[in-house]
């Protein structure tokens, strides 16, 4: 049900800031690099945030985004693991992706659960810039090739 919520939320945030040139452009050019709506969204709305200086915010989102993209590949391979740690490391296991891309994801992982428990203190900007960045990379490699 949270994640229910988090993607009506998602798709509300992206209607109410539909006005603006450059948010429909991030949120359409991020869904033409990730293949899938969702967590293209999910990516835009995270640039939002991390724009207008709401970097908790912001890795709250890119941590649906990495949740939607990890939940695309487990049903691609038939992985049936529910927790984002477990996904992450049965693709791995799979040979998905190797063990880098394995530790990168964790650490997406690591501060997505600060941020969504509230230790604000421990999810910096830098580490948020850094978690997009590892995103977007991880989906053009991982998702749209497939």
């Amino acid at each position: 049900m949270s994640m229910d919520i988090t993607r009506g939320l998602a798709v509300l945030k992206a209607a109410w800031s539909f006005g603006s040139a450059e948010t429909a452009a991030d949120i359409n050019a991020v869904a033409q690099i990730s293949g899938t709506d969702l967590s293209g969204e999910f990516l835009a709305e995270a640039q939002n945030y991390l724009n207008m200086g709401r970097h908790q915010s912001a890795a709250i989102m890119a941590g649906d985004a990495l949740e939607e993209v990890l939940r695309q590949l487990c049903s691609e391979n038939s992985v049936s693991v529910s927790s984002v740690d477990g996904m992450i490391a049965e693709l791995a296991r799979m040979g998905v992706y190797d063990s880098s891309v394995e530790q990168q994801l964790s650490e997406c992982s690591s501060l997505y659960e600060k941020a969504i428990t509230g230790l604000w203190s421990e999810v910096s900007k830098n580490d948020v810039e850094l978690m997009l960045r590892d995103l977007r990379v991880f989906v053009v490699d991982h998702v749209t090739n497939n």
